[in-house]
């Protein structure tokens, strides 16, 4: 083999063998970042897990927060409603939970009514965001959790309430008899409500 030939074919291996080179280094390079992708999103799902389990959220993907009051707020489209349930856990079958916290609350035996109605109120604003309508929510207290079902008969508890209040005006206020001053203050009606005009 003549010199010029013998070194153009050392040159060509050298080349065949730095590309050969070159592509194994990518292809690590791309699995070593598929695997690292892999290990955040691994973890991401465990951690989000664990506070699932810390939280004490039933089963499923936890779509919305606000138990540290940063969440935006949740309105119905066919009602006058806005709300801010602490959580939101949207179930394997695609239904949604809302979950509210009320841990002031201590050593009851049964959920209070109003709270009740807030829950089923946050129901019926699910159901514009979600295909599928929620069939219960939770009401977790300081010392016991209430599993709370949105029935028929409660929808329309939170609908004939909501026509009620829509009728409220100075010359039909409220019907309130006594409610607490932090209450009043942050009442849409407490300019034309007699029991908190005052407070």
């Amino acid at each position: 083999m003549p010199g010029a030939l013998r070194r153009s074919w050392v040159r060509s291996m050298f080349n065949n063998i730095l590309l050969a080179i070159g592509l194994g280094l990518l292809l690590a390079s791309l699995a070593l970042a598929i695997l690292l992708l892999n290990e955040r999103r691994v973890r991401r799902s465990h951690l989000i897990a664990e506070r699932h389990r810390a939280l004490g959220l039933p089963e499923g993907e936890l779509v919305y927060e606000d138990a540290d009051g940063l969440g935006e707020p949740l309105s119905s489209s066919g009602y006058p409603l806005v709300g801010k349930p602490d959580y939101v856990v949207k179930l394997a079958d695609g239904r949604p939970v809302p979950i509210e916290l009320k841990l002031n609350v201590h050593d009851i035996t049964a959920p209070h009514s109003n709270h009740m109605i807030q829950l089923a109120a946050y129901c019926l604003i699910l159901e514009d965001y979600f295909v599928q309508a929620p069939t219960h929510g939770i009401l977790r207290y300081a010392d016991r959790e209430f599993t709370v079902e949105y029935t028929p008969a409660l929808k329309k508890k939170v609908i004939r309430l909501l026509t009620e209040m829509a009728r409220c005006n100075e010359q039909q206020p409220p019907p309130l008899a006594n409610q607490r001053a932090a209450k009043c203050r942050v009442c849409t009606f407490q300019a034309i409500c007699p029991v908190g005009r005052n407070k």
